[in-house]
């Protein structure tokens, strides 16, 4: 579970810790308060994209650290944002890439909000909730591996059939790319480095002269003695000392080796000085190989990674060319045996599909009578198409939110507050089969919900989190009431800056958050007693559900 998240100078925070509990964790405040601040940046430290604009105005730097604890290990994720566009990411104090940072997010943390509402609107997605709840993922991933391999062996039919001249060309830039690439010798991880590098250059004369005057306080000179001496002085003041003064021995022992320990610094300064003496051409050299770097990045891929990926598929293209056979009958023998497979898998996969939306669409319906949509009809469409990465169906769920009305997509009938109560019913589906994830993370997803229903969501969530760990950003006094654990999230302004605060509430400062849900700025008795109400209905309910 996620145990501690720390925030600085992300957006309107400046600096915020949050230790996070197990059970059902809510996030509540005014709007604009820097509620999703927190999830944008718990996104930004497992690896999902940002940008410099997320940085704090006047900071040179963001950074966030996420620590997550299975009750054995701690597992410590960071990420640093800078300016100049550059991503520090660290895995347990590892180096890391921010792919490395997503691969492992997606196991710790699955988070929910408006952009899955926009998913589930989008019919190109709902395959992938049937994968997830079938435990498909598997034979989905041998059907992508056998589709892509069929298209690549189709476009090296189609190379064939080309002409000899467009086949010359084809290979001549190939070779240009390759011999371009290879001649670079670049290596992982070298365009952040020399990013680094150059701003240490750029900023040696800073350096050196704080060095400098640090060196020069602790080294003795012809005027004066500097700091180690005179450390080594007091420490042997001590010493003589002690012969008549029983604590002034511990306390010359320690001044000792303060003493060496200030020696060995001073001797590091020295070293590091030394280290920071460069030829202005090195800082040339740089910025030209940062500047070929670049172009071989805006060419071939936004990392080394991808650009030894793409080295490699050219490479294989160029080796195709060259030598594959111009006996095209073995070439359409061999794609007709790789489409028979491919459509063997297909339809293995269709079928799997249709067995699992029957069952999806019974669970869903009963997670949504529990949400008060009792009279909701949902339905999973297949309609066969031609193959693609997807599979051999155009899968997309319809409804009907009312007896009398036709099925139809959800983009076309779901009210805002209908598609989050859907949302959260597939989710719930989805956690009640899937155990892998240890924290789920719900953005709002009582958007556009009131009274018994935003009451049944509480309930909802409060009974994933009995597996889980749920974080909730909420506006619902309901989902508020059946927290076990609730934060407020307040802004302020000081000396013309503003500022995100995040405090855990207490019994009365849970109290006071729910009558604030509940009546707005200038809250009454009437909607505190309705507060303590909500909350002690709340806790009932929870007790009365466990045993």
């Amino acid at each position: 579970m996620l145990s501690t998240l720390k925030i600085e100078n992300i957006a309107i925070i400046e600096s915020a810790e949050i230790d996070f509990e197990p059970g059902l964790n809510v996030m509540s405040g005014e709007t604009g308060a820097g509620k999703s601040i927190i999830i944008d940046a718990l996104s930004a430290v497992l690896g999902e994209r940002t940008s410099k604009e997320l940085i704090r105005t006047g900071a040179e730097r963001a950074e966030v650290v996420a620590v997550f604890d299975n009750g054995v290990e701690q597992t410590i994720v960071s990420r640093i944002i800078c300016l100049d566009g550059r991503n520090i990411c660290k895995i347990n104090g590892e180096p890391a890439t921010v792919g490395m940072l997503k691969t492992l997010g997606k196991e710790l943390i699955s988070i929910h909000g408006q952009h899955d509402s926009q998913n589930l609107l989008n019919a190109e997605h709902h395959y992938k909730y049937l994968d997830s709840l079938g435990g498909l993922e598997e034979l989905y991933s041998e059907y992508l591996e056998k589709y892509t391999k069929y298209i690549e062996l189709y476009r090296q039919f189609k190379a064939l059939n080309t002409n000899e001249e467009e086949k010359q060309k084809r290979i001549e830039f190939l070779q240009f790319e390759i011999n371009e690439i290879e001649e670079a010798d670049i290596k992982i991880g070298e365009y952040d480095e020399l990013c680094e590098k150059r701003s240490l250059f750029r900023n040696a004369e800073k350096v050196t002269t704080a060095l400098k005057n640090a060196y020069k306080m602790m080294a003795d000179s012809d005027e004066e003695t500097g700091a180690v001496t005179a450390l080594f002085d007091v420490a042997k003041s001590f010493e003589s000392a002690s012969q008549y003064y029983d604590s002034a021995k511990t306390m010359a022992s320690e001044i000792f080796e303060l003493a060496y320990s200030l020696s060995d610094k001073k001797n590091e300064i020295e070293a590091a000085i030394f280290d920071l003496q460069f030829n202005p051409d090195d800082l040339q050299v740089i910025e030209e190989r940062i500047n070929c770097l670049f172009k071989l990045k805006g060419k071939y891929g936004e990392s080394e990674e991808e650009i030894f990926k793409y080295l490699k598929n050219s490479k294989e293209e160029l080796n195709t060319l060259l030598t594959m056979s111009a006996n095209q009958d073995e070439i359409i023998l061999q794609l007709e045996k790789d489409k028979e497979d491919l459509l063997a898998v297909a339809d293995k996969l269709s079928i799997a599909r249709k067995h699992t939306a029957s069952e999806f669409e019974v669970r869903v319906k009963h997670e949504l009578t529990f949400l008060d949509m009792p009279n909701v009809e949902i339905q999973t469409a297949f309609e066969r198409c031609k193959l693609n990465s997807a599979g051999s169906d155009i899968i997309e769920f319809l409804i009907s939110p009312n007896p009398g009305e036709s099925l139809k997509p959800l983009a076309k009938i779901a009210s805002g507050g209908e598609l989050s109560r859907i949302m959260l019913a597939i989710q719930n589906v989805l956690a009640k089969t899937k155990n892998n994830v240890s924290t789920m993370i719900f953005d709002e997803i009582d958007t556009g919900i009131s009274g018994g229903a935003a009451e049944k969501i509480a309930i909802s969530l409060q009974n994933v989190s009995k597996t889980r760990q749920v974080i909730c950003i909420t506006h619902s006094a309901q989902v508020a009431a059946y927290a076990d654990h609730h934060f407020l999230i307040t802004k302020e302004v000081l000396n013309g800056k503003t500022y995100t605060r995040v405090t855990p509430l207490d019994k009365s400062g849970r109290i006071e958050e729910v009558a604030r849900i509940i009546g707005g700025v200038n809250v009454t008795d009437l909607q505190i007693s309705n507060a303590k109400e909500m909350l002690e209905n709340a806790k009932i309910a929870k007790i009365v559900k466990e045993n």
